[in-house]
């Protein structure tokens, strides 16, 4: 018998040599699992036209490298900021000229009142012209439906604050903001008190032309990858297969906080006020809070996922997630061995540098089996620090 020839996945793990690579990297954000990490249990155990899930899906690591595989991918966000990463690099808008031309639309449309600052912190934080750009965006993407607004949303967000002058901000960290006040004192303290001008339409037109200079993923835009914008545990899209593999992150309990993290990204695209209101609600302080939605969406997952799939969980190390997500997942594993190995980070992580205090950080890999070997290559994951 014999077995067809299957073109090889790109690699998006290094370099910039390709579309797939270029699209991959789309996004920064402050809690991901490496590209291979995904990549290696799609390899593991998924054929082609599978269905990978991932209900946590933040930046779109795992339904992208389900789609460059040429696997069928269902995520869900929670996060708007992650979500549009997610969605612009599974479908990003497919003509750069037309996202250049509707980035000069936005400019435009700025108004003088757009150009005002109206608060200490949008005075120091970006010039006149960058800040009625962004208020502008701010009432005309249509992020939600527009596919073009959408990639135009994702590249706003993506260079939106950064070191000078990778970013259209004053001085900052790129991945999260921090909180006004700290940004105020910092900038007046160690002269950054004027922002640099920075003309947005020619910044952000740079950064379309070398995104889109490979073209765009071969797989993009497929019909079988869909990645919904809300709660997993309500809003996961039906699917007509069930999934093979379930690879996912779940928050990390008192470590997270998307809205206070992302607090700066989601006023750019309409979903935050100006200056944030900082709630823990988010960052599942409440253990009890914390396992009853990890256990409502773990079980809206497993109804989507095949009873023989496999499941690779990585969560967080420390004993008050840990404990949580292994009976969760012990559960859903309904009889099957809970497979756990640690995955200690080799660098600094955006966790360890914000949340993970404990004297032996890192993560954790729970990894469920399917029961049936298949002609896939099941041998225990090589797994690496994110």
């Amino acid at each position: 018998m014999k077995v067809a020839a299957t073109k090889p996945t790109p690699d998006c793990g290094v370099g910039f040599a390709t579309p797939e690579a270029r699209w991959a990297r789309l996004g920064p954000y402050y809690a991901m699992f490496p590209f291979s990490f995904v990549q290696g249990a799609i390899d593991r155990f998924t054929h082609p036209g599978d269905l990978v899930l991932d209900p946590f899906c933040g930046r779109g690591t795992a339904p992208y490298a389900a789609m460059v595989a040429g696997r069928d991918a269902l995520g869900c966000e929670i996060n708007p900021v992650a979500w549009v990463y997610s969605a612009t690099k599974t479908a990003p808008a497919p003509d750069p000229e037309t996202v250049k031309y509707r980035i000069g639309e936005i400019a435009e449309s700025a108004s003088p009142e757009d150009r005002e600052p109206r608060s200490e912190f949008q005075t120091l934080a970006f010039c006149r012209t960058v800040l009625g750009f962004l208020h502008a965006a701010r009432r005309e993407l249509r992020w939600r439906h527009d596919t073009t607004d959408r990639t135009v949303a994702a590249l706003i967000l993506h260079y939106l604050h950064s070191k000078i002058p990778q970013g259209l901000s004053n001085q900052m960290r790129h991945c999260r903001a921090m909180s006004p006040g700290y940004c105020v004192r910092w900038w007046t303290d160690n002269g950054y008190g004027i922002p640099p001008e920075v003309d947005p339409v020619s910044f952000l037109n740079a950064r379309v032309d070398w995104r889109y200079r490979k073209g765009i993923p071969e797989n993009s835009h497929s019909s079988g990858v869909t990645v919904a914008l809300g709660d997993s545990a309500t809003d996961l899209e039906p699917v007509a297969s069930p999934a093979r593999l379930v690879v996912t992150s779940p928050p990390y309990s008192a470590v997270t906080d998307y809205r206070a993290d992302s607090w700066l990204r989601l006023w750019a695209i309409g979903e935050g006020p100006a200056l944030p209101k900082w709630d823990t609600k988010q960052k599942y302080v409440d253990l009890a809070a914390y396992s009853t939605m990890l256990h409502r969406v773990f079980s809206a997952t497993a109804r989507r996922a095949h009873p023989d799939a496999a499941w690779l969980v990585r969560c967080d190390a420390r004993e008050r997630t840990f404990d949580v997500v292994l009976p969760i997942l012990a559960e859903i594993a309904d009889g099957r061995d809970v497979d756990v190995s640690p995955a200690p980070f080799r660098r600094p992580t955006q966790t360890s540098l914000y949340g993970d205090r404990a004297a032996k950080p890192g993560e954790m890999d729970l990894l469920v089996r399917p029961r049936v070997t298949t002609a896939l290559d099941t041998s225990a994951l090589v797994t690496s620090g994110g």
